[in-house]
């Protein structure tokens, strides 16, 4: 029997996909790249399921992409014996996922709060909750057919490249388009393709590419300069009133979770170079970091108040290179059981690891 002209070009077609697709993923791995995942609401969602468990089986991490990036999961894990749940969102303040966690009755566990000022303090909303604004919609909104669909992109993203959206979308290609800059125009702020990495867990680290090219550290130490000129020197970050009126939300949002039974705690994780200097500058401390611990009556861990954290020289000043999270994480388990009154359930291994290497 002979194949009719349509099954033809459906053969045609299909083997011309493939091909595509091959060429395509050769091209991106054939630079450097390896497959990750996407760092969306989904993804997010499917954390967010995770917070239920007893609290001596695992802790939350919320805030924007300091934590994600200091924070090793696996040395937590392997120190601790619990679960590290991951619920921070690059560019997005704690202040709606520590809402959604407070007014969710079944959460009782140990919440861990990134503060990183030009976020938290922030009085841009709009923008900068966006992310934690949908992320949160769809978890509440999730239907089974999504559910379906995100277990075949799990398996899909963990094999193919050129499937992280963030990355290679049809976006984030237009993105890379050299396009002179119109008057009144800002130019997107652009990061490496190289630069970050996200896991399953949805640790956040950067990659070998970023870390062993200067040229791409420059280039993400250019975009926080513009970051710097353009943000933090006509700041929009809150003070009178509204800085009252946000501290009175946090606090309140920390009073539902501790009459619960939960643990909260504010960390302060490390930057370095002009960034670093910039922040002081814009955020002293005593009026922003110490009236938040002040006022809603909760510990919390500065890093510069610890030395074995305190000199970390970030690569592009706002994130840890991935060695450094490790110590970094190490010492905050430390500083958690010594001075915090935190207790974990791998007794045996905190003992016998040398937290002080």
């Amino acid at each position: 029997m002979q194949p009719t002209p349509l099954l033809k070009a459906s053969i045609l077609a299909l083997v011309s996909v493939i091909i595509f697709v091959a060429c395509w993923e050769h091209y991106w791995r054939s630079r450097g790249f390896a497959a990750t995942y996407n760092d969306d609401k989904v993804l997010w969602a499917a954390k967010r399921k995770e917070v239920y468990k007893p609290p001596d089986q695992a802790t939350v991490f919320i805030g924007g992409s300091r934590i994600k990036f200091d924070l090793d999961v696996p040395t937590w894990e392997k120190l601790t014996g619990e679960e590290a749940i991951q619920l921070a969102i690059v560019g997005t303040p704690a202040r709606l996922t520590l809402r959604d966690l407070a007014n969710d009755e079944k959460f009782k566990g140990k919440l861990i709060i990134d503060v990183a000022e030009s976020q938290f303090f922030s009085i841009d909303t709009v923008r900068r909750d966006k992310s934690a604004r949908e992320a949160i919609e769809y978890y509440y909104k999730e239907t089974p057919a999504q559910k379906a669909s995100a277990s075949i992109d799990y398996c899909l993203e963990s094999h193919l490249v050129f499937l992280e959206e963030g990355k290679f979308g049809l976006n984030a290609l237009l993105n890379d388009l050299q396009i002179p800059n119109r008057p009144g125009v800002a130019a997107p702020l652009v990061l490496p393709k190289e630069f970050g990495v996200t896991g399953f867990n949805r640790q956040t680290f950067m990659s070998p590419m970023f870390l062993s090219d200067p040229h791409l550290q420059k280039r993400q130490k250019d975009v926080m300069i513009r970051v710097m000129i353009t943000v933090m020197n006509t700041p929009p970050f809150l003070k009178g009133d509204n800085l009252d009126a946000l501290l009175k939300g946090i606090k309140t949002s920390i009073d539902k979770i501790r009459s619960r039974g939960g643990l909260v705690m504010f960390v302060r994780p490390p930057s370095s170079g002009d960034l670093l200097e910039n922040e002081k500058r814009v955020f002293p401390r005593q009026q922003y970091w110490d009236r938040l611990l002040a006022y809603t009556n909760t510990p919390g861990i500065h890093f510069s108040d610890y030395p074995g954290i305190a000199n970390f020289a970030c690569p592009e000043w706002s994130h840890l290179a991935p060695k450094d999270g490790a110590i970094f994480t190490e010492q905050l388990v430390k500083i958690l059981l010594d001075e915090k009154g935190w207790t974990f359930p791998n007794k045996t291994k905190l003992t016998t690891y040398d937290l002080n290497r």
